[in-house]
């Protein structure tokens, strides 16, 4: 299911897309695209995570629904020279494949990283 699953993505992507503002169901997604609604649930939490889409609780008929909307691709082109990003602790920093969001070990509590922010980029 490999591609396939990437070409499931793609579609589902594009189908939030074309809702807008209007936002999708879950469940309408699944039977608009015409794909197993597990399927489905699998794809949006990968965009979610992405941060392609999100899921929004609104109000409609006087009911609580969680709809998926399209998150705007602010696309920011940002040149950097190979040597600052070399410079940065975490290159060389051994807990780099431990290190993430949320984990016990993160760059908002990296003394290291924080040290460097403040000495190099601090003022700019």
């Amino acid at each position: 299911m490999g591609s396939d699953f990437s070409n499931y993505e793609e579609l589902v992507r594009m189908k939030i897309k074309e809702t807008g503002e209007k936002g999708i169901s879950q469940q309408e997604l699944a039977r608009a695209v015409g794909i197993p609604a597990r399927d489905v649930a699998v794809i949006v939490k990968k965009l979610i995570e992405r941060k392609v889409i999100a899921k929004k609780a609104i109000k409609e008929n006087g009911k609580n629904v969680i709809k998926l909307f399209p998150l705007r691709n602010s696309e920011v082109k940002l040149y950097v020279k190979l040597e600052t990003v070399n410079e940065i602790p975490c290159m060389r920093c051994g807990l780099l494949s431990k290190c993430g969001d949320g984990t016990h070990i993160s760059p908002s509590t990296c003394g290291k990283l924080s040290g460097w922010m403040l000495t190099n980029i601090g003022g700019a």
